[in-house]
């Protein structure tokens, strides 16, 4: 009797904390005010594709040591190993000759960055912020909630966003993983001051400091590009599906993660219906823990309903990518699945020069070719295991 009255006891406890968890994440949800540009922001100017670690960090330096008034910076992971040190050390170098450093990390992307380093930054002038730090109310929200962008801006004029964080493995030294694939933007001109505007209310948010004035929106000569930049789920959201929805040719789908909700796995099987090629590419390594179990039951359904799915096997593939009908592209932090789609904060580019495109689809193409296509048998009959972690992933897909 003792050993049930306890049995209860626990239950009713566990029952309990489910439902407070369930209203700091609703409750959560509805109150935390989200500081997103409310509409695309539309400028012109010109880019550029980075798709290794290599290339991106080399540019990323050149460009920071020329900086000569700010540098806005903000990653999802930081981290403190060999990359992260040269660049903390190149930041400091900055802030000494006297151009105001601003950093912003996620605070559990970038959990350990240690304190120390911190420190020594904030000693040589660098500001530093966190981004969703957790705190009361709505402690597990926002937990779960994160600020997934890279921007980097240099004196309001040159900028990069995409896919790389600040870490040894997307130098491709993580001997799991392997040789890392991402996707870069590097930008030139007005549509800078889009992410800037961004960067401005983020850093807000998180140290509660307001930076307006000139010196950061400098008047910049028009671009022969023009550029569409997403900065809200919403937005982000919304256009896939209308480009999903209007395809009529090709949609492409690049991302390290494939978990879709309903509305955008069914109008992705309707555009297969239409005829039109769908494609998707993932990697066949995993960073993470189900993410591939997640994605299996919508692959599937793809892959019988006439898509072709790839994945890479030549290191990791963490490039977000969407094109439609090869005139649109799209390539920013996004990935495809719940958590991307309605809940981190995150930032997409969205362009329809042809030259730019080009690159991309060679990019595409080469990367193509380093995968092998996926064939439904393989899904059609999973072991035990699988099945057990493709329940266990269902369940958990919106937190993956």
């Amino acid at each position: 009797m003792a050993i049930l009255s306890l049995f209860l006891i626990l239950l009713l406890a566990a029952a309990m904390i489910a439902v407070l968890i369930w209203l700091d994440f609703r409750l959560g949800k509805k109150n935390v005010v989200k500081k997103e540009l409310d509409e695309p922001a539309i400028y012109t100017g010109e880019a550029s594709l980075i798709t290794t670690g290599t290339e991106f960090f080399d540019t990323l330096f050149e460009e920071i040591e020329q900086a000569a008034h700010h540098l806005h910076i903000q990653f999802y992971i930081f981290n403190e190993d060999c990359i992260g040190k040269e660049m903390t050390s190149l930041l400091k170098r900055k802030a000494r000759e006297g151009v105001k450093v601003r950093l912003l990390v996620d605070y559990l992307g970038s959990f350990f960055l240690k304190k120390k380093a911190i420190h020594e930054m904030k000693l040589a002038g660098v500001q530093f912020a966190y981004s969703f730090k957790p705190g009361f109310p709505y402690f597990f929200y926002k937990l779960n909630r994160r600020n997934h962008r890279k921007i980097t801006i240099i004196d309001g004029k040159k900028g990069f966003t995409g896919g790389f964080n600040v870490g040894d493995e997307y130098l491709g030294r993580d001997p799991k993983l392997g040789d890392w694939r991402d996707y870069h933007l590097q930008l030139h001109g007005p549509v800078v001051h889009a992410f800037q505007e961004q960067f401005l209310l983020d850093w807000e948010a998180a140290s509660g400091e307001k930076l307006s004035g000139d010196s950061y929106f400098p008047a910049l000569d028009e671009g022969t590009q023009t550029f569409t930049s997403l900065f809200s789920t919403k937005q982000i959201y919304l256009f896939f599906l209308q480009q999903i929805e209007q395809a009529k040719t090709k949609i492409f789908i690049g991302s390290p993660y494939f978990i879709p909700d309903a509305k955008l796995q069914n109008a992705l099987l309707d555009a297969l219906k239409r005829g039109v090629e769908v494609t998707l590419l993932v990697p066949m390594k995993s960073d993470h823990p189900l993410v591939k179990e997640a994605s299996y039951p919508f692959i599937r359904e793809l892959l019988k309903s006439g898509g072709h799915v790839y994945q890479y096997y030549e290191g990791f593939f963490h490039a977000k990518v969407f094109m439609a009908d090869e005139n649109i592209c799209d390539i920013g932090t996004a990935n495809f699945d719940l958590r991307s789609l309605f809940t981190n904060s995150e930032v997409n580019c969205v362009f329809t020069d042809q030259k730019l495109i080009r690159s991309a689809l060679k990019t595409i193409e080469d990367d193509l070719a380093r995968s092998v296509i996926m064939d439904v048998s393989a899904l059609d009959k999973p072991s035990l295991w699988t099945k057990i972690k493709m329940q266990t992933a269902k369940s958990f897909a919106p937190f993956l």
